[in-house]
Formats: C-alpha cells, structure tokens, sequence
C-alpha cells in the first residue's frame, strides 16, 4: 500500500502546485507542472550534493567525499570561470570596442 501511496501523494502535491502556478502565471497547465517537476528534481539533487560535500550532513568530516561531488564541484567552477571571462569579454567589447 505505501509503495502506491507516496509516489501518488507526491504526484497530487506537484500537480496542487502546478495549478497553482498556472492560475497565477497564465501558463498552461502541463508547461506549468513540468516546470515544478524540473525544479522538484533539482531541488533535490541540489540537496543530496550538499550533504554529500565535506561538512554536510552525511559527510561532516569531510573524509567520505563520493567522486560526484568532486565532479560536480569542479564543473561548477569551470562554468564559473567560463562565465567571468565572457561577462569581461563583453564588457570590454562594449566599452573599448
């Protein structure tokens, strides 16, 4: 029984606040629960790489470290970089070019 339960409670509770959304916002109804799906799922891995990294809570001494958040971490700040250089890039584009 819970095996159907949670999943069907978890689907009602997106689908409340993809009604939600699309009677606030004007979107359709689909665009809108995907939009929640999305940003549920994320939300989610956002919140298991946090407690995965040194100092969370299923790594509080930072000695444990799975190699996805390793991963992650460098990804992260090579998009960073990335993403200075080209915000410098363009600003001195539009100041001195």
């Amino acid at each position: 029984m819970t095996k159907v339960l949670w999943p069907t409670v978890g689907i009602l509770v997106l689908s409340l606040v993809a009604a939600a959304v699309s009677a606030a916002s004007g979107l359709r109804f689909w665009w809108a629960f995907a939009i929640v799906a999305v940003a549920t799922l994320i939300n989610g891995f956002v919140a298991t790489l946090e407690d995965d990294l040194p100092g969370g809570f299923n790594n509080p001494d930072g000695t444990q470290t799975p190699k996805y958040a390793v991963v992650t971490g460098w990804a992260l700040r090579i998009i960073g970089a990335t993403l200075l250089l080209l915000c410098v890039a363009a600003l001195s584009l539009f100041f001195w070019g």
